[in-house]
């Protein structure tokens, strides 16, 4: 009889215990800071600039190293999305077409992330278009807005 109720105090101390350690403020999750919503679309928009002007290179810089690129194969890693862009939309290096965005919505996941819908378009040199829809995952960080998914069709 002693055992268990030595047994009940140590199990009524700890639950005593636990939740007043889950009740501290010390030990509260600090919030992190909400980034600037309103520089996701200007962000996504500047590279249409760098991809007229034929700057593949900066144009990638919107994505985080880490970033993945959705192709029906699978998903893919910024070098190997820099590969398929050369391969698919330029000649010597100067893109064959213009590329705009339409259609652009923008909705806070959390306080540093973003989900970004919209439709591309490239325009050809015989002013052909072709067109699709994306999701974006974009992320706020130091450097600042970084996509980290990229799933166009």
């Amino acid at each position: 009889m002693k055992l268990y109720t030595c047994i009940s105090c140590c199990a009524i101390l700890a639950a005593a215990l636990l939740f007043t350690s889950c009740n501290s403020s010390e030990t509260a999750v600090q919030e992190e800071p909400k980034a600037d919503f309103t520089q996701v679309i200007p962000t996504l928009e500047a590279i249409t600039a760098d991809w007229n002007n034929g700057d593949l290179d900066e144009f990638i810089t919107v994505y985080d190293s880490a970033a993945t690129f959705m192709l029906p194969k699978g998903p893919i890693g910024v070098n190997e999305m820099k590969g398929y862009y050369q391969e698919a939309f330029t000649e010597t290096g100067t893109p064959t077409s213009t590329l705009s965005f339409d259609s652009l919505e923008m909705r806070p996941l959390g306080n540093s992330h973003a989900l970004v819908t919209g439709r591309y378009i490239l325009t050809n040199q015989d002013s052909t278009e072709q067109s699709g829809r994306y999701t974006l995952v974009f992320e706020h960080s130091a450097k600042g807005w970084k996509i980290l998914h990229d799933h166009s069709n």
